[in-house]
């Protein structure tokens, strides 16, 4: 079942460079996405340094260059929208914009996007949609948890088949799911092996950007499956240490 929707929102929150200074950092999680057409690639990361500071998000890097933490590096956004490719890379974030706090009831939900800032990395534009956090807030749909015994890959898709919910107590079985590849992560072991895959499937209605859900999935296979029988396109693949 759902979890509390502003939970989403506190891991985008954390996920940020909110925090980040100079020093030596140690990275905890390290994913890698190419980008297709290039030889540039997306880095998704967590890392600690000093005195509990702590510093995540994404950066872009050629493939001759060799990664590190650098706040001043990272991308603007919390979330993926889409597959990032040659020319342009879209994400999303959200501010208070009075909604935050001890006015957060009193303030009118917006569900559509508040700017959109336009910059540009390693020759790439990248597009931070940036909406409110009280309507951010109330489309998330918290976490969800299944078990898989099957699973078809297209170029834009994911398709998860025979679920067993291991969140809720009543443990409802369901047929299949399906993804548009936004935010697609896995976790794998030092064989290749995926541990856990995590989907942050965040729903946008193009025509007017607006916020339609944002849920996270978190996907366990029922039988060893390496990394390599999904695609490098459209996901990310965890470094190994």
């Amino acid at each position: 079942m759902k979890s509390f929707s502003n939970l989403s929102i506190l891991i985008g929150l954390l996920f940020t460079s909110y925090g980040c200074g100079l020093g030596k950092w140690d990275v905890g999680e390290q994913y890698i996405q190419k980008i297709e057409g290039t030889s540039k690639l997306l880095y998704k990361y967590d890392a600690w340094g000093g005195r509990d500071s702590h510093c995540a998000g994404y950066v872009i890097l050629d493939s001759s260059e060799t990664f590190k933490v650098d706040p001043k590096e990272n991308l603007p956004f919390y979330y993926l929208m889409g597959i990032p490719n040659k020319t342009v890379i879209e994400g999303v974030s959200h501010i208070c914009d009075n909604s935050c706090g001890e006015v957060y009831k009193k303030a009118i939900s917006n569900f559509i996007p508040l700017k959109k800032e336009a910059s540009e990395r390693q020759g790439i534009h990248v597009i931070n949609i940036v909406y409110q956090y009280k309507g951010f807030a109330e489309r998330g749909g918290g976490i969800e948890r299944y078990h898989f015994e099957n699973f078809k890959e297209t170029r834009d898709s994911l398709f998860f088949y025979n679920l067993d919910d291991v969140e809720s107590r009543n443990g409802q079985h369901v047929d299949s799911l399906q993804f548009r590849k936004t935010d697609v992560t896995i976790m794998q072991n030092e064989t290749n092996d995926i541990n856990k895959i995590i989907i942050q499937d965040l729903v946008v209605d193009r025509a007017a950007y607006e916020i339609k859900s944002n849920i996270t999935y978190y996907l366990t296979p029922k039988s060893k499956v390496r990394s390599n029988s999904f695609s490098d396109y459209g996901i990310f693949k965890e470094v190994a240490k």
